[in-house]
């Protein structure tokens, strides 16, 4: 837990760097707030882990979110990416830890024979679906049946390292929810039943995509934009972190 405080409270300082030197010389700017020499930057993907055991998605949600962050990023024009395949080859025949666990060196190596300035990985802290339900019966456009809205919840805890230096330039929680809503339908008249029933997956879906939206749009920001978008970040950040206090009654703390 010490650790993890450790990351992201660096993060946090070097998040705020970058915003007090918007307006100052792109010399003066720290290295991690800017692109080296004004090239795109060329990023990696290494497989998330998954620590929370759900399986909603064949091959797990590691694996998922691994293969949108790939596909999302290589869309960003603002960004090159390593392909998969061949980030994977280089894993396997150097015996690399593959699945988001670094031994001290690896990613000098992974970046020496990739090309790879930067290596993204992540780990997924929370993945619930269902986690809020309302079951409401009634009649919808003159038909019988119900619907119940399913809300989906994921946490994941992001980190960018810096191939030639070992260490991690970017660390950021995403949380976040999102509803989406079952219905069944049967004619009013005996209730025979001829509707349709909206899986659950699609909330499912639909929330591992916006996190990773939610990602590359702060990597793009804090990597390659650095505007008036970092300012915005560090209030966001400020506001989830108070969102996460306030989940919690503490022993000993004020009533």
């Amino acid at each position: 837990m010490n650790g993890k405080r450790r990351i992201r409270n660096a993060a946090a300082r070097g998040l705020l760097a970058c915003v007090l030197a918007i307006g100052s010389s792109l010399a003066s700017m720290p290295a991690t707030c800017r692109a080296a020499d004004g090239k795109k930057p060329v990023l990696g993907v290494l497989k998330f882990q998954d620590e929370t055991g759900a399986m909603p998605f064949q091959g797990g949600v590691g694996r998922v979110l691994t293969n949108i962050l790939t596909s999302e990023l290589a869309a960003r024009p603002a960004f090159t990416v390593v392909e998969r395949r061949r980030l994977q080859a280089v894993l396997e025949e150097q015996d690399l830890a593959a699945a988001g666990r670094l031994r001290p060196g690896d990613g000098a190596r992974i970046g020496q024979l990739t090309g790879a300035d930067y290596l993204v990985m992540g780990t997924v802290t929370a993945f619930e679906e269902g986690v809020e339900k309302k079951h409401a019966r009634g009649f919808f456009g003159g038909l019988g049946g119900s619907r119940e809205p399913s809300t989906a919840y994921l946490a994941i805890d992001l980190r960018v390292v810096d191939t030639s230096t070992g260490e991690i330039v970017q660390a950021r929680a995403i949380e976040g929810r999102t509803t989406r809503t079952a219905s069944s339908l049967s004619l009013a008249a005996g209730g025979a039943g001829f509707g349709y029933e909206a899986l659950h997956s699609e909330a499912l879906a639909k929330v591992v995509r916006a996190a990773i939206i939610e990602a590359i749009d702060y990597l793009e920001c804090t990597m390659v934009s650095r505007n008036a978008c970092l300012a915005a970040y560090v209030d966001k950040e400020q506001r989830r972190l108070e969102g996460t206090r306030k989940a919690i009654q503490l022993d000993g703390g004020q009533r």
